[in-house]
């Protein structure tokens, strides 16, 4: 379990050195004061607001631990998907644990210091629909996904995870692509159409399997279109806040609370790659 997670963390060190800026000190002080963390509360098991409004969520409680193994008080900010990805934070927010699978694209804009857990991707479709029993039968159909998430690319057949690696099987040909503000969003509007607007809709296995837990009608067709890490996020010169995380959740898998967490929220340890 822990070495696949210690070995892509290796890699993204690598990747973090290579685009990592000089530290200009921003936010360098780490023993003291508090830490905000980016959160985006769109669904469980990730993160969503509970009946009184507080955040809560398998990446809400990442964020926690982390902070508390820094000694720092935790306060959250939720300002959108597109803004933590768009970087250049100036220091509104230290870090964020928001599911983000580190691109080399995404790597020019922020550092990501380590790797937290994988994600399984897959495609769901209506309970009823008997028409779909593998991911390419979705092929030229109308296929929604949360805009500007490695699911979009995968279906636009232009993902890069990491430069170098091999490419992955584009199993779905020609889709027509609808997308969507959230992965709940593109759930949601399936689970209500009849067919006439939406087909199928890739996203996260542990999204969707939470969202057929809830009672949407909705089914995983077999078969997964590749895993990907997610990481944590840190804006680039914050490079002593950066170490410090790598400290953190090295320790975290290592006594076991990072698996602990995983099957907590997702039902099984998502700390490496294993088959849905």
């Amino acid at each position: 379990m822990r070495s696949a997670l210690k070995y892509v963390t290796a890699a993204l060190l690598v990747l973090f050195v290579a685009h990592a800026s000089a530290d200009d000190g921003k936010r360098a002080a780490v023993p003291g004061g508090g830490l905000i963390a980016a959160a985006v509360p769109d669904a469980l098991p990730l993160a969503a607001r509970d009946a009184s409004g507080g955040l809560v969520g398998f990446d809400i409680e990442v964020a926690k631990e982390i902070a508390k193994r820094l000694g720092r008080p935790l306060a959250f900010a939720t300002p959108g998907w597109n803004a933590i990805l768009a970087g250049d934070w100036k220091g509104k927010w230290d870090f964020s644990v928001s599911n983000i699978t580190p691109t080399e694209e995404r790597s020019r804009r922020l550092d990501f210091p380590s790797v937290y857990r994988f994600e399984a991707v897959i495609v769901v479709v209506r309970k009823d629909d008997k028409s779909v029993s593998m991911p390419a039968d979705v092929s030229r159909k109308r296929v929604g996904v949360a805009q500007g998430t490695t699911f979009e690319h995968y279906l636009r057949r232009d993902l890069t995870i990491y430069a170098g690696d091999d490419v992955p099987d584009y199993l779905i040909a020609e889709p027509a692509i609808r997308l969507f503000a959230s992965k709940g969003e593109a759930l949601n509007a399936l689970a209500r159409g009849d067919g006439a607007a939406l087909d199928a809709v890739v996203t996260s296995y542990s999204t969707a399997q939470t969202a057929i837990d809830k009672g949407l009608a909705l089914r995983i067709v077999p078969g997964f279109l590749f895993w990907e890490p997610v990481a944590v996020a840190v804006e680039k010169g914050n490079g002593a806040l950066a170490r410090r995380i790598v400290e953190a959740i090295e320790a975290m898998t290592a006594d076991g609370t990072l698996g602990a967490l995983s099957t907590k929220w997702f039902g099984l340890d998502m700390t490496t790659p294993i088959a849905p």
